[in-house]
């Protein structure tokens, strides 16, 4: 199977999966299950569950075992750009060309909307059909991902007030991008079993690639290290990044769609 097409693959997994998970039910909650499709199928790349269970099979794991873990990833990654967009947090009114979520429904039922997608993404974990052992070992890194040494100490080091540097910037885009995609690759090698080494290595390249991700995205909009560096510096940071996450596939066999991803994903345009 060449790369674009595994892609697809995973992809129409992954959508079938969270397109079935908050049906309307007439329990009178259907209004939050709304805010949450709204952005949960806004039609993202879907690029952290698809790392998810590429390294589930690497680790060999049948990627559709494997499916309630990396979309648990994709839960918590929406209810943070749900929170993220508020006003009280970075005040954007748009998300991916439509209204923010707080814009269409509510303040209030935007954070419960992200409340809600935070707490089902746990659940989805234990829907898994993998071992217990399993299970909680990716539970441990989903709440990692997401707590204050995660998603919410970025958010919050990022609204903090102080002297912008390139050490804040990379304490700050540690835990509010990479972290995710850190845990995304590390729960995919959980899901299926693999060591303690193998799962640390799988989460160091996600870490890897989530710079690259964030200083690329920062080219792109012209801000943060872009803006603190100049786009050249920028751009030798992406690289250095890249090539570290390059390095730590080769203790993977059969990387090549992974080679894709991180290529594309380190030098795309848009």
């Amino acid at each position: 199977m060449d790369p674009l097409e595994r892609y697809e693959n995973y992809k129409a997994m992954i959508d079938l999966w969270l397109a079935g998970r908050f049906v309307p039910a007439g329990d009178g909650a259907d209004g939050l299950r709304e805010a949450m499709v709204y952005t949960l199928m806004a039609g993202g790349k879907r690029v952290r569950p698809v790392l998810c269970l590429e390294f589930a099979r690497l680790c060999g794991l049948e990627p559709e075992d494997a499916v309630p873990v990396a979309c648990a990833v994709e839960l918590l990654h929406t209810y943070s750009l749900i929170h993220d967009d508020l006003p009280c947090m970075d005040d954007d009114g748009e998300r991916r060309g439509q209204p923010a979520n707080h814009v269409k429904f509510g303040e209030s039922t935007a954070v419960l909307a992200g409340d809600c997608l935070q707490a089902e993404a746990f659940a989805a974990v234990c829907d898994a059909p993998v071992d217990e052992a399993n299970r909680y070992r990716c539970c441990q890194l989903l709440a990692a991902a997401a707590g204050v040494r995660g998603i919410c100490a970025g958010q919050f080091m990022d609204l903090a007030s102080g002297e912008v540097t390139a050490e804040s910037l990379t304490a700050t885009d540690v835990c509010k991008t990479a972290a995710l995609m850190a845990a995304a690759c590390a729960m995919g090698a959980a899901a299926a079993g693999a060591d303690s080494e193998t799962v640390a290595a799988a989460r160091d390249y996600g870490a890897a690639l989530g710079m690259a991700f964030q200083c690329r995205d920062d080219m792109l909009d012209g801000d943060g290290f872009a803006a603190l560096l100049g786009p050249e510096q920028c751009q030798a940071m992406a690289d250095g990044y890249t090539r570290d996450a390059y390095r730590l596939l080769e203790k993977f066999d059969d990387t090549l769609f992974l080679q894709e991803m991180t290529k594309k994903l380190c030098g795309r345009t848009v």
